[in-house]
C-alpha cells in the first residue's frame, strides 16, 4: 500500500506539473496562480504544497523535466573524440535542434513559457539568474565547437568563434519563436534541412559541411 502511495503521489506531482505548464502557456506566469492550477488539476492548493514550496519550484520542476533533451543535444555535439569535422556535427546539429522542438510538445512549450510567457521581476527575478547562467553554460559549449571548426580551417575568414555562435544560437531561438507564435509560417520538421542553409553558406567553406554526412 505504500508504494502504491508513493506512486500516487509522484502522478499527483505530474499533473500538477502538467497543467502549470499549460496555464503558463495560455495565461503567462505572473497572471497564474496556485489556486488556478490547483482548480484546473483538480487538487486543493494543499496538495500542491506537499509537493512545492511554491509557484517558484512549481516553475523550477517543470523547467528540469526538459534537461534531459538538452543535455542529449549537447552531447551529441560535443562528443569527445569524435572522428567527424565539427562543422559537419553542427550541421547535423542544427536539424536536430528543429526537429526536437518540432516533436516534443513539452519541450516547445517550455521553452515558449521562458522566451514569451515571462515576466522576469519579482519573484521570478531567481528565473532569471538561473536562465541565464543555464544559458551562459550552453553557448559556451557552442562556442567551442566553432572555434575547433576554425582550428580545422572550416570558418570564413571575417568572423571569430564568438560571433558565429551568437549568430547561430539567435537565429536558433528566432526560428523557434516564430514558429511558436506563427507555426502555420514554419515547417520546423519537414524543412530543417533548408533554415540554416544560408546561416551555413555564409559562415564556412561550403566544401567543408555540405550534408553528405552526419555525426555519429
Amino acid at each position: 500500500m505504500a508504494r502504491k502511495t508513493k506512486e500516487e503521489a509522484e502522478l499527483t506531482r505530474q499533473r500538477l506539473i502538467d497543467t502549470a505548464q499549460r496555464l503558463f502557456w495560455e495565461k503567462g506566469v505572473s497572471r497564474t496562480s496556485l489556486a488556478d492550477i490547483a482548480q484546473a488539476a483538480g487538487v486543493t492548493r494543499g496538495a500542491i504544497y506537499w509537493h512545492f514550496t511554491d509557484k517558484i519550484a512549481l516553475f523550477n520542476a517543470m523547467c528540469e523535466r526538459i534537461i534531459p533533451r538538452f543535455d542529449e543535444l549537447d552531447a551529441k555535439l560535443s562528443r569527445a573524440g569524435s572522428p567527424e569535422r565539427a562543422v559537419r556535427c553542427l550541421w547535423q546539429h542544427s536539424q536536430d535542434v528543429l526537429r526536437c522542438f518540432a516533436e516534443h510538445p513539452d519541450m516547445r512549450c517550455v521553452i515558449g513559457i521562458l522566451n514569451l510567457r515571462c515576466e522576469f521581476v519579482g519573484e521570478m527575478a531567481n528565473v532569471l539568474i538561473m536562465d541565464r547562467s543555464f544559458m551562459t553554460e550552453k553557448f559556451d559549449r557552442l562556442e567551442k565547437i566553432f572555434a575547433r571548426a576554425d582550428q580545422e580551417g572550416d570558418l570564413l575568414p571575417g568572423l571569430t568563434a564568438r560571433q558565429a555562435a551568437h549568430i547561430y544560437h539567435s537565429m536558433a531561438r528566432g526560428l523557434i519563436d516564430i514558429w511558436l507564435l506563427h507555426p502555420e509560417r514554419i515547417d520546423l520538421s519537414a524543412e530543417a534541412d533548408t533554415w540554416f542553409l544560408p546561416f551555413f553558406r555564409g559562415t564556412f567553406r561550403l566544401d567543408s559541411w555540405l550534408p553528405d554526412s552526419s555525426c555519429p
